[in-house]
């Protein structure tokens, strides 16, 4: 496994020790370009959000410059949605506390998927 899949699942699974392992030795800007790559069609802070690990939410944005408003691909119950940012992911699985990280962190409420779907949207009607 490459080491950029290998930090997607750290994000994704919510394991903070091995992603702190894996990015230790790269530099600042190296970490910011693994963070940032997508792999299945979302950023690692995209599977944080929506898997609601808020400690690897908050690492990926106080540590490793993990871009608050990029949008990706993420599944919920059997649909794929296609440009959610990680607020909206957040907001839909009805993950309150990351939701509000996001926000302290100036994520934008008006920020869309490309279905033009809000955040707000989002947690009525599946969070």
């Amino acid at each position: 496994m490459d080491l950029k899949t290998a930090v997607f699942n750290a994000a994704r699974d919510g394991k903070l020790r091995l992603l702190s392992k894996l990015l230790a030795s790269k530099t600042r800007e190296e970490v910011a370009l693994l963070v940032s790559e997508k792999t299945n069609g979302a950023t690692p802070l995209l599977m944080a959000a929506r898997y609601g690990h808020l400690d690897m939410v908050e690492y990926l944005l106080d540590h490793c410059s993990a871009s608050i408003e990029v949008g990706g691909s993420v599944n919920f119950d059997g649909e794929t949605i296609e440009g959610a940012p990680p607020l909206w992911a957040a907001s839909a699985a009805g993950h309150l506390k990351v939701v509000q990280c996001l926000l302290d962190h100036g994520a934008s409420v008006n920020n869309t998927t490309l279905t033009n779907s809000t955040p707000l949207r989002a947690a009525c009607f599946d969070g």
